[in-house]
């Protein structure tokens, strides 16, 4: 079992104090690397600024997606390749291509409805080895998936038409996510189902990449203070208790008085399921995992039981955090 954690030491990769230069024409080399360029189906005349949001934060996504693989592959053989298929940095050049070829994609659309484009910010990927580059290659496909089938159920209301652009690009992130948990040694289908988040959930996991006041223009969602677990107990290979902890100075949860705390869990197309939170000391804590879970999990501390994904993110006390439960 795994567990998907904010901060690793930095030896072969540190990618830090980088600008990624915003989003400009594709290149042919790139289309082809990609093994295709921007569609030229056009888009629907009317957007609503719902939609535009929701854009915006996807292209801050994937900026980030595709300064991580761009500037991964260039570090690659200092983290040592010779334990993989051959054409692992083959597939992994094309990963980081595809990836261009989405910023452009969402750059073009957000330019056609003359909107803020929102450019990258500078990030930090601190990576001792290529399992861990295949571990935060995970982390951060998962979250783009999340991020997309929540944005396609809510623009599934306002603007149908627009619901093609992202299905597109889902599919083609659950493969590369299928391609690195197979070179993790993982199962590349642990479940029937991906798991979808809020737009809020999705920004949270994507902070701790981000280096702090770096981000020319900021998306405008909640910071919520950070949660991080470890694994506390397993029985048969099966993950059973998780230990999360939390900033203090970030959550004094004293305000919550005598309040049950809980961690809500999302995973599949499945309501949030709670169990209880265990006060270990200070900024510590621990959680039964719920029966049934498998794949990508999100898990966030609160003090509430919403019954829906949205509801949950705002009631959201600390995290999310992201957790490979099989």
């Amino acid at each position: 079992m795994h567990l998907f954690l904010n901060l690793l030491p930095a030896v072969c990769i540190l990618i830090a104090q980088i600008r990624f230069v915003a989003a400009a024409p594709l290149s042919s080399d790139v289309a082809i690397q990609a093994g295709g360029g921007l569609p030229n189906n056009g888009f629907p005349t009317l957007i609503s600024q719902d939609a535009i949001k929701e854009f915006q934060l996807l292209l801050f996504l994937e900026n980030l997606e595709a300064f991580f693989f761009k500037n991964g592959l260039a570090n690659l053989t200092s983290c040592g390749t010779s334990r993989y298929s051959n054409d692992t940095v083959e597939v992994i050049s094309k990963i980081a291509a595809q990836e261009e070829v989405h910023v452009t994609t969402l750059t073009t659309l957000l330019q056609a409805y003359n909107q803020t484009v929102i450019p990258p910010c500078n990030y930090t990927f601190p990576i001792t080895s290529m399992d861990q580059f295949l571990a935060y290659s995970d982390i951060i496909t998962s979250v783009g998936i999340g991020a997309i089938i929540g944005l396609a159920d809510r623009l599934s209301s306002s603007d149908p038409l627009l619901i093609k652009s992202t299905s597109s690009i889902i599919t083609v992130e659950s493969r590369h996510d299928a391609f690195f948990r197979q070179m993790d040694g993982e199962v590349p289908n642990p479940s029937p189902f991906d798991t979808g988040i809020s737009g809020i959930w999705a920004y949270n996991l994507a902070l701790p990449f981000v280096l702090p006041g770096s981000c020319p223009i900021e998306i405008p969602l909640p910071v919520l203070p950070t949660l991080s677990a470890t694994n506390n107990n397993s029985r048969n290979g099966t993950l059973r208790q998780v230990e999360f902890r939390w900033n203090p100075s970030q959550l004094p949860l004293e305000k919550e008085g005598s309040k049950q705390l809980f961690i809500g869990w999302l995973n599949q197309l499945n309501l949030p399921t709670y169990t209880n939170l265990t006060i270990q000391g200070q900024g510590k804590g621990s959680a039964e995992v719920p029966q049934g879970l498998n794949g990508a999990a999100f898990a966030a501390l609160t003090s509430q039981k919403p019954n829906n994904a949205n509801d949950l993110a705002l009631a959201t006390l600390a995290g999310p955090v992201a957790l490979k439960l099989s």
